[in-house]
């Protein structure tokens, strides 16, 4: 018996997780009534090749009609990690180098010296570690506000303005604009929507379904539809693993779960625990403000799908996370 617990649990360390998820009709009721209760608009849960649940509540903001299928929402900060598989397709293309200094693409684009600049890679703006100053560059609309705090490598922070250059990069190397590469490069994948400029930055806008088509497309390691829209290469493998030293629970651009710490963001803090206890540790997460959250698990083949406004009842998105998926694994 205690070798039967054993191996279950060396199991659970090394594949992620060794219970599979079930989802009742009972359980589909209590996460659907939670999410009502918490302001979500679009909570989806996609299993096995199939959604096993497709939910929408509320109104639209704009003219009050009812949330549906065909409405829009902002991925928030989740959109970063789709310019994380971006970035990974203009590699593929050789029209960059993650290694690459972001001035070849960008020019002087910082208040910084020319040495100091040329040393911030399109690798540090995927990491969260371009070492520029997070407090004087938290609003910044002009290259002149972006200063150097920390040599480039040596710090973690979660620093939107300078993750926004990547949008500039994208666009250099390839001629396009963002919204032009991002339609062509995930053409037919049902991935459609829009770049909308966002307080210091950029942000995507689709539908629920569009934003679970780009889950299906990252857990099926860029296959979707029949088609291969990326090759499962180095970069997509470290993609969503560890990237760093600095912060263990973050990718290129996405989060990742059953790591031993975490840093998040607004904070320098390193917290020891992962971010979500309770979930499966092999998940990785596209998140973003106002908990929209996009959770793709490969031991279950799963995603987890929420869209929505702020829940008041708490303080923070990670409270919300951690919570729903405690009524998941209930």
């Amino acid at each position: 018996m205690k070798r039967t617990i054993l191996f279950i649990t060396l199991f659970s360390f090394v594949f992620g997780w060794a219970q599979n998820i079930v989802f009742s009709k009972e359980k589909l009721d209590l996460l659907n009534q939670f999410n009502l209760e918490n302001k979500s608009r679009a909570f989806i849960i996609y299993q096995d090749g199939k959604v096993i649940n497709e939910k929408y509540f509320g109104t639209k903001i704009i003219d009050k009609q009812p949330f549906d299928k065909n409405s829009t929402w902002y991925w928030a900060s989740a959109g970063k990690s789709l310019t994380a598989t971006l970035i990974g397709i203009a590699q593929q293309e050789n029209l960059l180098n993650i290694n690459d200094p972001v001035s070849k693409y960008l020019g002087k684009w910082t208040g910084m010296d020319q040495k100091d600049e040329n040393k911030i890679t399109i690798r540090n703006l995927l990491t969260m570690t371009s070492g520029l100053d997070y407090q004087k560059d938290l609003k910044c609309k002009s290259g002149d506000c972006f200063v150097l705090k920390n040599a480039a490598g040596s710090f973690w922070y979660y620093d939107t303005s300078a993750y926004s250059q990547l949008a500039k990069v994208i666009e250099k190397a390839s001629g396009k604009s963002i919204d032009q590469y991002t339609a062509e490069k995930l053409s037919g994948s049902g991935i459609s929507g829009k770049w909308v400029p966002y307080e210091n930055g950029l942000v995507f806008s689709s539908t629920a379904e569009s934003f679970l088509q780009f889950g299906k497309l990252v857990l099926s390691k860029g296959k979707l539809n029949g088609k291969t829209y990326y090759q499962y290469d180095d970069y997509f493998q470290q993609m969503t693993n560890t990237s760093q030293d600095l912060n263990l629970s973050y990718g290129y651009l996405w989060w990742l779960n059953g790591k031993n710490s975490i840093k998040v963001p607004g904070f320098e803090t390193t917290f020891n625990q992962s971010l979500v206890p309770d979930a499966p540790q092999d998940m990785f997460c596209a998140l973003g403000k106002n908990g929209q959250i996009l959770d793709i698990v490969p031991s279950q083949n799963l995603i987890i799908l929420r869209m929505g406004e702020n829940p008041n009842v708490y303080n923070n998105m990670m409270k919300f996370h951690r919570e729903l998926w405690e009524k998941i694994l209930k």
